[in-house]
């Protein structure tokens, strides 16, 4: 697993992720990410929502979501195999995590290339995709531009960042249905998929590619790539 640990004011970096815990059901102080801090010199506890606010805005964006290898503690709390799933974050508040599993951790991160421009080729990239964005939940269209056989969207009020994406290669699509000067903008969900060569995106949780029609907002391609730009 690999995320974007924001920082505010457009400032990040990205990390690894080696686990998550859940401490209570508070939306604002209830769940945490273990990454390491920004030196890269220890594990940290990161908040997963941004403190004294009123607004749900994520700390960590979440860019690549497979947790392969890990294990499962009591309730919803999970964390890397080689990891002390139910003692850790007691010995991240004490400082007292053993060297060997701090180098592990950062080892681990190292070996891991983080590119700005995610290029889709597999359903696990459209489930990356999915969890960046939130399925879109909240977000808006602010700017389409087409190119020659191509269309670059981008996407504001994803929460905690915005999403520039890039189709290409046989594209169409139609965003009428979310024009802000007749229709309501906002997106409540979405469905990524692929099929017959295609990648889709259509602003309904449960659509399929038989249901397009003109009551909905789609883009089509045979080339995807999108770029997460943080708050």
């Amino acid at each position: 697993m690999y995320a974007i640990i924001r920082q505010g004011n457009g400032a990040y970096y990205t990390c690894a992720v080696f686990g998550y815990y859940r401490i209570s059901d508070d939306p604002f102080d209830g769940t945490y990410w273990v990454v390491l801090n920004s030196e890269k010199n220890k594990l940290i506890m990161q908040n997963s929502m941004q403190q004294n606010t009123r607004y749900l805005i994520p700390m960590v964006l979440i860019t690549d979501a497979d947790t392969s290898g890990w294990k499962n503690g009591s309730g919803d709390n999970q964390a890397a195999g080689f990891l002390p799933v139910e003692d850790l974050p007691a010995m991240i508040a004490a400082d007292t995590v053993p060297p060997e599993l701090t180098r592990t951790c950062v080892e681990l991160d190292r070996s891991y290339h983080y590119e700005e421009v995610h290029k889709v080729r597999t359903a696990e990239d459209l489930r990356n995709l999915q969890w960046t964005s939130r399925d879109f939940h909240d977000a808006h269209i602010a700017r389409i531009t087409p190119g020659r056989d191509s269309l670059e969207v981008l996407f504001d009020g994803v929460w905690g960042c915005r999403i520039l994406l890039r189709f290409s290669g046989e594209v169409s699509w139609d965003a009428s249905s979310r024009d802000p000067a007749r229709y309501d903008p906002y997106w409540m969900g979405s469905t990524l998929l692929q099929q017959d060569g295609f990648i889709y995106l259509i602003d309904d949780s449960k659509a399929t590619v038989e249901d397009i029609d003109s009551s909905y907002c789609w883009f089509r391609a045979r080339n995807m790539e999108y770029r997460i730009i943080p708050d």
